[in-house]
């Protein structure tokens, strides 16, 4: 990637759309929405839920996978849980669910970044595929202001490749909260199942990359991967590139 390339202050790349509700929310909070889908129900779905954005030039789905390479790749559709759905067919598969295999085009993230330039916050959550996504992502010479991933069991990893790279500052997002809460700004109210906030407005305290391992380690599972949290409780890691000064309220 060249290095005059600077972060889009108003675009969103929502990676792994699945049914739009966290699509929805950027809409709603006024950004560029580009968003990536490889199931092609799911995306025909979001063409008609969205119409009016995409007219508007407010939303851009791309249907593909998001990939190592541009081609095609199979893609296990999951016909009990959409959610499982992925590239990775014992992802796709877990317990014993039923897939349907499909041939779907594969872009990578480089490709994207081409079309459509650095968004200033990016969220991921491909099922299985999220790792070589951040793989990616870090080795871009231009990096979203805001990150967010799915921990999906590699949260140490995750922290670790994004410090690496420059992330300054970590928050860990309970997503079984998230459900039935509200956007202080616009008043939405975030569907079960949906990302939540982002960036600035997330509502917890942002922490260095130490405190944050520590904080990790002692919330979702040990540095041995034994699992701490119960199976109810999911999570996603946040990163920002710059210092958040949020205080803990007293």
């Amino acid at each position: 990637m060249s290095d005059v390339q600077a972060v889009t202050p108003g675009l969103i790349y929502d990676l792994g759309m699945n049914n739009g509700d966290d699509t929805g929310f950027y809409l709603k909070r006024g950004f560029d929405v580009v968003a990536i889908e490889a199931n092609p129900a799911l995306c025909h779905e979001a063409e008609q839920r969205f119409a009016e954005a995409i007219a508007a030039g407010k939303l851009t789905i791309i249907k593909a996978a998001i990939g190592d390479h541009d081609g095609e790749v199979t893609f296990h559709v999951n016909l009990d849980n959409h959610h499982w759905s992925s590239t990775d067919i014992n992802w796709a598969g877990r317990d014993d669910s039923a897939c349907e295999a499909i041939t779907v085009p594969s872009l990578s993230l480089a490709s994207i970044y081409a079309r459509h330039g650095i968004p200033h916050f990016m969220k991921i959550d491909v099922e299985g595929a999220d790792l070589m996504v951040l793989e990616q992502l870090v080795k871009s010479s231009a990096l979203p202001d805001f990150v967010s991933i799915e921990d999906c069991r590699f949260g140490f990893d995750y922290a670790r490749i994004l410090s690496g790279a420059g992330y300054q500052n970590f928050q860990l997002v309970d997503q079984s909260a998230v459900g039935g809460s509200r956007d202080p700004v616009s008043g939405h109210v975030f569907p079960t199942g949906s990302s939540g906030l982002f960036g600035p407005d997330l509502l917890g305290i942002w922490e260095p990359y130490p405190d944050f391992v520590e904080t990790y380690a002692t919330t979702v599972r040990t540095r041995e991967g034994v699992r701490l949290a119960p199976r109810t409780r999911w999570w996603d890691i946040h990163a920002a590139r710059h210092a958040q000064h949020k205080e803990k309220t007293p």
